[in-house]
């Protein structure tokens, strides 16, 4: 396996990690700034020929202080920023994992680290043999820390799906890299969102948005498409996002009633007998349906009003017209 270091070094026999360039008693600022580019060296890919070196106290530092567990940053959160900061990337050895100090507020997680042994393995790679140990399976997990926070908005929604997918994909795969004839595993976008996931979801979710939410998530689906669909009910007003709080424009807002998606269909051109009578949820899947296909519009003017979409029509629904019949 290859690891990327920044820069040409011999290959002592153990780990040397002094003298160091960095004086270690320089001053706070000074420290965090060079802490800070030594991380972004460390990570960066850099082909360095036959054996590897160790790292210097500089860069194990820096590595620390980037994968340090925040204040009040629930362990599945923090886990997920270490796949997306580059822990699947970064590889070490058991010696040098331990160097890098305690990186949770969990003293059993951290304590499970350290008792780790073994050659070069990614970073992510350790912290989930010791993940593992710490907790032996998904409930194990769920009943002994905190419940997932309800959410209420687009990003939150998202920073939920993505941490359910992470938490399955956890157990359901290896902590140890595959075999070279078994091909690459699935990523955690790409595992399904179960319907024990989706169950998850909707508990936390905000009670007006649980009916748009079950019309969208159905079984199959990936983490992805799970975000996706969280995506869409915010492109059509049902669900708020943290940039812009308020009432979309044109559109309905969370919790629309049944008067207001009837409202809204008709003043939108679909016919009076394709709403007239149905259930909620039929009504806002069509709103669902409508709204994007307004929002696909082409571009207005800024400061003008959205003209609304053309009235309602099977070609709307993705069918082809009818070919015009002549009659000589």
């Amino acid at each position: 396996m290859a690891r990327w270091f920044p820069q040409e070094s011999q290959a002592p026999t153990v780990p040397v990690l002094a003298p160091v360039a960095t004086p270690l008693r320089a001053s706070y600022s000074s420290l965090q700034g060079t802490a800070v580019i030594m991380a972004e060296r460390a990570l960066a890919p850099t082909q360095i020929g036959r054996g590897d070196r160790y790292y210097t106290y500089t860069e194990l530092l820096a590595i620390s202080r980037r994968f340090k567990q925040n204040p009040n940053e629930l362990m599945i959160t923090w886990i997920l920023r270490v796949y997306d900061q580059g822990g699947p990337a970064l590889s070490l050895n058991s010696g040098e994992l331990a160097l890098l100090g305690d990186l949770t507020s969990d003293a059993i997680f951290n304590y499970r680290c350290k008792t780790l042994r073994g050659g070069c393995k990614t970073l992510l790679t350790w912290l989930l043999l010791a993940w593992r140990q710490r907790w032996e399976s998904f409930l194990h997990f769920e009943a002994t820390e905190l419940p997932f926070r309800p959410w209420t908005t687009m990003e939150e929604g998202i920073q939920l799906v993505r941490e359910l997918g992470m938490l399955d994909w956890i157990y359901r795969e290896s902590p140890s890299p595959p075999a070279a004839d078994q091909g690459p595993r699935p990523a955690p976008e790409d595992v399904p969102f179960t319907q024990g996931l989706q169950r998850r979801l909707l508990t936390a979710a905000p009670s007006e948005l649980r009916l748009s939410l079950v019309s969208l998530l159905v079984k199959g689906m990936t983490v992805l498409e799970a975000v996706m669909e969280i995506q869409t009910i915010a492109d059509v007003g049902l669900l708020w996002r943290q940039s812009q709080p308020g009432r979309a424009k044109l559109m309905l807002g969370p919790n629309p009633t049944r008067k207001d998606l009837m409202g809204w269909l008709l003043s939108h051109g679909v016919p009076k007998e394709r709403v007239d009578k149905q259930p909620t949820k039929v009504l806002l899947e069509l709103y669902i349906k409508e709204a994007k296909r307004s929002r696909s519009h082409p571009a207005y003017m800024l400061g003008e009003e959205q003209p609304p979409p053309p009235p309602y029509s099977d070609q709307a629904c993705g069918e082809e017209p009818p070919v015009p019949v002549r009659h000589d």
